[in-house]
């Protein structure tokens, strides 16, 4: 059983990790060919990434769960954003 489960994720597990891989390239890629407008993204990003959100509420636990909750969204959308760039490389044809 367990043999059967392993040989039916381990395929699925490197397509999916071979497109984030290759979604990160090309978006680096990206980035280096307009390098002024990619600056301006990277601070931002970065910006928010460090900024405890408003309605965080009182209380240092209140307020480090609003700030994990930020860096797990942005981590979630730059991850899918990576996967479907890199999905247009991988797809069969």
């Amino acid at each position: 059983m367990a043999d059967e489960i392993d040989r039916k994720m381990m395929p699925e597990l490197l397509r999916t990790t071979f497109s984030i891989s290759l979604g990160a390239c090309f978006k680096s890629l990206e980035m280096v060919k307009a390098p002024q407008e990619s600056a301006g993204k990277i601070f931002t990003e970065t910006v928010e990434l460090f900024a405890i959100p408003l309605g965080a509420g009182e209380g240092l636990q209140r307020k480090a769960e609003a700030f994990a909750s930020v860096w797990m969204k942005k981590s979630a959308t730059l991850m899918e954003e990576c996967k479907s760039a890199g999905e247009k490389f991988t797809e069969a044809k």
